[in-house]
This record gives structure tokens, C-alpha cells and sequence, in this order.
């Protein structure tokens, strides 16, 4: 079995359909979806749509990213609304959705934006969004923390466990290991790479929206 991290989607469905085809999980692997499944890309839709199928038959966790927070919070208030959509690179979104309208995102998609987690811990690691505040256990720690806040000069968390992470977008498209902390956000909503890191080995899998593909070894 394999323990399977993904990185920041951001619409970007022929990458992760690519990503998925290089990968090849197996049902007894499992896979981590770190969020911000949205905006920027031109299929947050049917990104949507495709790890909902999935679900059904393979292990998957899903992690809510401050994309996720936004449409959420733009669902009820106008001001939020238009925030996301001239800010957040959400035009691309709704138009995925066919619509302006966004009381028309099905109800399947907001349930699953809803019962995304905020963080997920194993024996060994910690899968979140953004980031942790070093000296603060996990179940205490904020949501800005978790959704939102940037890498900066990490310290290791007190639980001594490897921290997994997106939302920090590696400009260079390769992740940042700083050994006790790995960003796995490779900008694939700008036109980098979408990345698959299998924890435990450290080998790497990425794909970009042209369908190239490559593979390597997390240094």
C-alpha cells in the first residue's frame, strides 16, 4: 500500500487525469488530496466530478484549501461573491460550471466542498492545506493557520512528524523538502506541474496540462 499525496489542482483536470494514468493507484493505495481543487485552471468542474467518481471506489482523503473556504463563503454573500470572482481567478470556474449563477453548482460538489477536512494525521505525518504553527498541538491550531498562512522559515512541529503541505506555490515546480516540512504545491493553476509525492519512498510523479509527464526522486 501506498500513502499518496497530491498537490494543489486548481481546475486542472487533464492534468490530474494525466497524473492518475502515471500514478496507476491501486485500491489498496491511499491518496491525499491537499485542496484548492478550484479556480485559476479551466475545469473545476469536472475536476470536481472526477474525485467525487473515484471516491466511490478508491481510499481518498480530501483536504479543504482557502479556494474552497472562498466558494463557500461566496455561496451566501454577494460581497464574498465578487471578491472570489475578481481576485481568486474564479471566472474560469463558473464557467466550468456553465453558469453565472452560483446557487447552480450542483449539491453533490457543495457536499463535498463541505466535508473536506482540515487537516489529516497518520503515525508518521501530518497532511494539511497551508501550514502549522510549529509549538501549537494540531487539534488547537487556527484555521488561518491551516488554510491559509504562507511557508516561511519553518520550525519542525512538536509532535516530530513530517509535515505535508500545499498552497505555497513553488515557482521553480519542483517541491520543497526542508526535511521535517514538504510543499507540494508546483503552481500547476499557473502553468507548472501537478505533483504526486508517495510519502514514505519520496518518489514524485508530475503532470502539466500539455500531458507531459515526468518522474523523479524528492531531494
Amino acid at each position: 500500500m501506498r500513502t499518496l499525496a497530491i498537490g494543489d489542482i486548481h481546475g486542472c483536470y487533464t492534468s490530474l487525469t494525466t497524473l492518475w494514468d502515471y500514478v496507476k493507484p491501486s485500491h489498496e493505495d491511499h491518496l491525499i488530496f491537499l485542496g484548492d481543487y478550484v479556480d485559476r485552471g479551466p475545469k473545476s468542474k469536472q475536476v470536481v466530478d472526477f474525485l467525487i467518481e473515484k471516491s466511490k471506489t478508491y481510499k481518498l482523503t480530501f483536504l479543504t484549501g482557502n479556494h474552497e473556504e472562498k466558494l463557500l463563503l461566496a455561496r451566501y454573500n454577494e460581497l464574498e461573491y465578487a471578491q472570489w470572482i475578481d481576485i481568486w481567478d474564479a471566472t474560469a470556474t463558473m464557467d466550468s460550471y456553465e453558469t453565472q449563477d452560483i446557487s447552480e453548482i450542483p449539491a453533490a460538489h457543495w457536499d463535498f466542498f463541505r466535508k473536506n477536512l482540515p487537516y489529516f494525521e497518520t503515525e508518521t505525518h501530518i497532511f494539511v492545506h497551508a501550514n502549522l504553527e510549529p509549538d501549537i498541538p494540531l487539534a488547537e491550531q487556527q484555521p488561518f493557520t491551516l488554510i491559509h498562512k504562507k511557508l516561511g522559515i519553518q520550525q519542525p512541529h512538536i509532535s516530530g512528524k513530517t509535515v505535508i503541505c500545499g498552497h505555497t506555490a513553488q515557482k521553480n515546480h519542483l517541491p520543497k523538502n526542508l526535511g521535517h516540512t514538504i510543499c507540494i504545491d508546483t503552481d500547476a493553476g499557473r502553468d507548472g506541474w501537478l505533483t504526486c509525492l508517495e510519502v514514505n519512498s519520496g518518489e514524485l510523479w508530475q503532470s502539466n496540462e500539455a500531458q507531459a509527464t515526468r518522474t523523479s526522486v524528492l531531494n
